[in-house]
């Protein structure tokens, strides 16, 4: 994040396993405490995959339902907002 941070304008929030953001395995501290460093100031948004469109979900190899979608929406941007607060970002 630090080395690219003079060109970085939009990030992904994604979980390892594509489900609701803070639902798995990534170290987003570390991630969010990064940004903070750098004065990022773009977007965050959330990445993450559903079985909500199956037809789309079967072209991607989406094969389980992760999360509902608006969990995912509703669950992701609550965390994203506790860790923008967390890390005065």
């Amino acid at each position: 994040i630090e080395t690219i941070s003079p060109v970085l304008t939009h990030v992904h929030i994604s979980e390892n396993d594509r489900g609701t953001p803070g639902d798995g395995h990534v170290n987003f501290d570390e991630v969010f405490a990064a940004l903070a460093r750098t004065g990022y100031d773009g977007w965050l948004t959330i990445e993450a995959f559903s079985r909500n469109d199956p037809d789309f979900a079967n072209a991607i190899g989406v094969w389980r339902e992760f999360s509902k979608p608006w969990d995912i929406a509703e669950k992701g941007y609550s965390f994203i907002k506790s860790k923008v607060a967390e890390h005065n970002l």
